[in-house]
């Protein structure tokens, strides 16, 4: 089965929002639940892409699209109950989304998160691929994040994809929860060999406006 993620669609608004406070559950506060389910608010802001990562519902490439149900271009889009494996936000510059990117041209990763039945498929890492190659076509020089200390499986995921620690940015939204600051400048698209598009992307660029597709087979 592949992977694929891409920008999400105003019909999986709900779904998105479902999932992710789903991942979230007993790591956030319940105010912060509510924020997580409001997929809308970050899929209407400026300079924000919200992305998912979907099982695309095909086995060998040779599916009629009974798993699925076709769009109007007939592109087999995956049952919302088990396509969706997880989720992402690239806030580029200029988002309203942005918790710890400096002015000017630094991107930040929010809400990357993938649902557990889904661990080990190289989700996590479509996902970063994905918001790296739309922070490099949204001029961004360099993408940050944040994680808290007991994410390590997110972390080594980091630090396997060129991330590294900023711990002079560490910050507390609130008190007693402190959050990891990490950093990865943005490589060139020619050559980039750390976290840009990974061997199944397209390789070319996509509009600024509009996520690249990843695929990723498993």
């Amino acid at each position: 089965m592949d992977v694929v993620v891409r920008e999400a669609r105003e019909s999986e608004l709900a779904e998105i929002g479902a999932v992710t406070a789903e991942i979230y559950e007993g790591m956030v506060s319940p105010e912060y639940l509510e924020v997580l389910r409001d997929a809308r608010s970050r899929w209407e802001a400026p300079a924000t892409t919200q992305l998912v990562a979907f099982d695309d519902g095909m086995d060998d490439g040779t599916d009629d699209g009974a798993d699925g149900t076709e769009d109007a271009d007939g592109a087999v889009e995956a049952d919302s109950a088990d396509g969706l494996l997880g989720v992402a936000v690239l806030a580029a510059p200029g988002s309203p989304w942005q918790d710890i990117a400096a002015d000017g041209g630094e991107a930040e990763i929010r809400m990357l998160g993938v649902r557990e039945t889904a661990r080990g498929r190289g989700v996590g890492e479509a996902l970063v691929h994905t918001c790296v190659a739309l922070a490099r076509a949204a001029g961004a020089v360099r993408i940050v994040l944040s994680t808290e200390p007991e994410m390590t499986d997110a972390q080594r995921l980091y630090a396997r994809l060129g991330f590294a620690r900023v711990p002079e940015r560490d910050w507390e939204p609130r008190p007693g929860l402190a959050l990891l600051a990490y950093a990865l400048e943005v490589p060139e698209a020619a050559g980039a060999q750390s976290a840009g598009p990974g061997p199944n992307a397209s390789g070319s660029e996509a509009p600024e406006s509009e996520a690249p597709e990843v695929e990723v087979s498993e």
